[in-house]
């Protein structure tokens, strides 16, 4: 068994944001694709890539671009995988990706997630262009300057939508539960995405700890146990943890994120080319008191390592909805001209040894919360059942 620390190679990934922390980011130094059939299958798919490209410059009625027919027949390989997280990145959208470890980037403040060939809004910054425009949770991008999202993998949409402050950016958009799509113009800005946001809670005279953690990038297991401890300090009796619209990040980020609640085994990973690994939380635990972890069906990935790990340790309660069952790894793996491969290499287990991909997490206790209402029900249910303890 191993704790996950810093330099680990595996991603978990399902959400995006629009140009900001939507990965977490590593390199995957020992990324190998073995083909069944061997060398033998990759030579024959080169030689017949080789006299298709051929026959285009020999014959085709216009002059084509080698480099787009590259791209293209990688992405349109690796869409027969039927795999939704592995995608070929060239080298624009492979630097969007590094730029996660930014505090603040240029876009329209929203995320994202691609789900049934949909790119879907799940959350809406507060004074974002996003917010001005109208947008919030549900509604679905088509196309962003008239290339549509439908095909193209999340960081090439995330991609397009970003760009430098100011500029202008031109969103098909089908509102949540209509038909029909209308056009908008998006001016970009500047937008600072914090980490966490904590505030202390009262009901029936407890005192309850709140964290909204946002994403699971480098130094999210230190930042929750910094704001654990200070709710703590102040009079905290229990917590709760808000993993709701939380797309996932850093697997080592995820095992951090959990130590600060239990020890021991938090998840597991196996892949055809990968062994079995288990991972483990080794540090100090900083609080035993109640615990109660919100989600939602945008709850994903490393999100939802956190949920079943409380939930398999019998830590705390689950309250929200089924998570968004997001159960895969993947590895970056670096390629030349500044490209790179996001590949799927294993498949993750809780501590029970639950594969929950397109499964999610069951809550224990089902809560949704109104969007046509400025109650938080969800919220409202967590602080229920942590001041009944």
């Amino acid at each position: 068994m191993r704790a996950l620390k810093t330099g680990i190679v595996v991603v978990l990934i399902a959400l995006g944001f629009l140009g900001g922390f939507f990965v977490g980011w590593a390199l995957n130094d020992a990324g190998v694709v073995r083909l069944s059939g061997g060398g033998d299958a990759a030579g024959e798919i080169s030689a017949l890539q080789e006299r298709i490209l051929e026959e285009l410059d020999d014959r085709y009625y216009r002059e084509v671009d080698a480099d787009e027919l590259k791209e293209g027949s990688i992405k349109g390989m690796l869409q027969a995988l039927d795999d939704p997280y592995t995608a070929f990145l060239n080298a624009d959208e492979t630097q969007r990706l590094r730029e996660q470890t930014e505090g603040e980037y240029s876009g329209i403040g929203a995320a994202l997630e691609k789900k049934n060939g949909a790119l879907v809004i799940t959350r809406v910054f507060e004074g974002s262009p996003a917010a001005e425009a109208g947008l919030g949770p549900g509604d679905a991008i088509v196309s962003v300057d008239g290339e549509s999202t439908a095909d193209a993998a999340i960081e090439t949409s995330i991609s397009r939508i970003k760009g430098e402050a100011g500029t202008e950016v031109e969103l098909e958009v089908r509102k949540k539960g209509e038909k029909t799509t209308a056009a908008l113009t998006v001016t970009r800005r500047t937008i600072a995405i914090p980490q966490t946001e904590t505030r202390m809670l009262l009901v029936d005279g407890t005192k309850v700890g709140y964290v909204q953690l946002y994403d699971f990038s480098e130094g999210a297991g230190d930042t929750v146990r910094e704001n654990v401890e200070g709710l703590i300090d102040d009079g905290a009796e229990a917590v709760i943890l808000d993993l709701r619209y939380n797309g996932g990040g850093l697997l080592s980020e995820a095992v951090d994120v959990s130590n600060v609640f239990l020890d021991g085994v938090v998840v597991s990973t196996k892949g055809r080319n990968s062994p079995l690994e288990v991972f483990e939380a080794q540090e100090e635990v900083e609080t035993d008191v109640p615990l109660v972890v919100l989600v939602n069906e945008y709850t994903a990935s490393a999100s939802e390592i956190v949920a079943a790990a409380v939930q398999d340790r019998d830590r705390g309660t689950i309250v929200g909805k089924t998570t968004f069952g997001k159960g895969r790894v993947q590895a970056i793996v670096p390629l030349e001209d500044g490209a790179s491969l996001r590949l799927t290499t294993a498949v993750y287990y809780t501590p029970a040894g639950r594969d929950i991909n397109e499964k999610g997490v069951e809550p224990d206790v089902r809560a949704v919360d109104d969007p046509d209402t400025l109650r938080d029900e969800a919220l409202q249910r967590a602080l229920s059942i942590v001041g009944a303890d």
